[in-house]
């Protein structure tokens, strides 16, 4: 240690005076080198049960009004067949997070926690100088459903939550983490920073507008980070990460003004809720756009819109006890709910903007995924993607460097569903049963009588083959073994099997 520190003081003798006659040295030409670029900031904005149908860009349905999500796509991209890794909330939100099969580390379905080990995309940015924020969900840090009591009933639980799950021992700076009207929070909806946070709060409101409202407040931080001081110095600004995560259109049924005047009065009571709320996370998606423009981060802010699956749908009969968990939302023409891996429970709203630098007006109709956010964030701020990331790099193929798919193959496992993509081809195992092939080229393809199997048993032995293998590595490993009843019901109710 005093050789290490005596050679310390050797090389400051030397260096510091080097140091000063290097600055004398310096040049207003030297200045002019060109600078390079400041890396973005990235915005990834989640909702929650939100269907494909319900985006007004997808052109499905004349209901759905989205103006600003629409013009972020006309100014950005399009992905026409942007898919989830699960047809549920958690899992969902957990390979978003970390950028990997959610399977790989055992988060398989809701009810089960993030390890504290899984290197998450705002602890990859958070160590690399990123400001990193979350307004809204998170649900990765506590167990929701749990089978309990006398025939397994399913009941509701709420757990402790581990401090290292929470979002603030995930790589989040700043939060307001909660789902309605309660929240952990480091900073209020004025601002302020809570000196004993997380701060538990409550606030009264739409849901939606207070998520909303703290995000702006959080990008307004991050304005006063970049003014300039008293004497008009102004160093840069550390670039930001913020996860806005939206718990809408997901029950419970709310029917917020301004936007539920807008609605047609004769639509369903849960059609109307959606409609509104899908109205208010438009509006806040135009107020956190019109915010970087004020900053003038629009240029240099990387935004993708996505959904965290796809819409439960109301039942065809509703059986005694049995809850209707319809949201209002909308998968159509896509077959199929939330809880299934068919199209209309993981193929979903999907849309990357990044003025300036990705074109607008693209339409993508190549497959692509939540897993490819991280890799695409990582490689925009110009940090490296660890090769166990399972996304890919979006940028070339979004800049026009390369027209190639982003991806071969993508698979899915949850609980007793499995499938697996190499476009146009799907094919779909329902535990022990045989699996069914489909085309998905067309929205109807996922049909009993559509069944490709028996056509084309070539390719779905190669698919089952490759689903298999992949399944093979994950946690805990191999193919589903028991089926759920309800599985079985969705997949008869609509027609994936006879």
């Amino acid at each position: 240690m005093k050789t290490n520190l005596t050679r310390f003081t050797r090389f400051t003798r030397f260096a510091l005076p080097l140091g000063v006659l290097v600055a004398l040295a310096w040049s207003p030409a030297m200045a002019a080198e060109p600078q390079s670029p400041p890396r973005p900031n990235i915005i990834v904005i989640l909702t929650d049960d939100h269907g494909w149908a319900d985006l007004g860009a997808n052109g499905v349905n004349p209901e759905i009004r989205t103006p600003h999500l629409d013009q972020l796509a006309a100014d950005g991209v399009r992905f026409t067949r942007g898919y989830v890794t699960a047809p549920q909330c958690t899992p969902s939100r957990a390979g978003l997070m970390a950028g990997r099969y959610q399977n790989r580390f055992g988060v398989e379905r809701n009810g089960i926690v993030m390890r504290g080990d899984v290197v998450t995309l705002p602890e990859r940015l958070q160590a690399a100088g990123y400001v990193t924020g979350i307004s809204g969900k998170w649900h990765l840090d506590y167990d929701v459903q749990v089978m309990e009591g006398p025939g397994k009933r399913r009941a509701r639980k709420k757990l402790v939550i581990p401090p290292e799950l929470g979002p603030w021992g995930q790589g989040f700076d700043e939060y307001f983490s909660g789902f309605m009207q309660d929240y952990d929070a480091s900073h209020g909806l004025d601002g302020a920073a809570y000196p004993d946070a997380p701060r538990k709060v409550s606030e009264q409101g739409c849901r939606v507008d207070l998520q909303t409202e703290w995000a702006i407040r959080f990008l307004e931080r991050r304005a006063a980070a970049a003014a300039p001081g008293p004497r008009g110095e102004k160093s840069p600004a550390p670039p930001f990460f913020l996860f806005l995560s939206y718990m809408a259109p997901h029950v419970p049924l709310e029917w917020p003004e301004p936007y539920v005047s807008q609605v047609p009065e004769d639509l369903p009571q849960e059609r109307r809720s959606a409609l509104a709320l899908v109205a208010a996370i438009d509006h806040g998606v135009g107020r956190v756009r019109e915010q970087l423009r004020a900053m003038g981060q629009d240029r240099n802010t990387l935004i993708f819109f996505l959904a965290d699956n796809g819409a439960p749908l109301a039942p065809r009969e509703l059986r005694p006890g049995q809850r209707n968990h319809w949201d209002g939302s909308l998968n159509l023409p896509l077959r199929g709910q939330k809880g299934m891996l068919s199209e209309g429970g993981i193929r979903v709203p999907f849309v990357a903007a990044w003025p300036g630098t990705i074109p607008g007006g693209q339409v993508v109709e190549q497959p692509v995924i939540s897993l490819d956010i991280a890799a695409t964030g990582l490689a925009a701020a110009g940090l490296p993607v660890p090769d166990e990331l399972d996304g890919s790099n979006l940028l070339p193929r979004v800049t026009g460097t390369t027209t190639a798919a982003p991806h071969d193959t993508l698979y899915w496992r949850w609980t007793s569903q499995a499938a697996v993509l190499e476009f146009p081809w799907k094919l779909i195992v329902l535990a022990k049963r045989e699996p069914v092939l489909f085309d998905i080229t067309t929205p109807e393809g996922e049909a009993a009588e559509r069944n490709l199997a028996a056509r084309h048993p070539e390719i779905a032995a190669r698919l089952l083959a490759k689903l298999e293998a992949w399944t093979a590595a994950l946690e805990p490993p191999g193919m589903p073994q028991a089926i759920e009843d309800h599985h079985v019901r969705f997949f008869t109710e609509y027609g994936l099997t006879k």
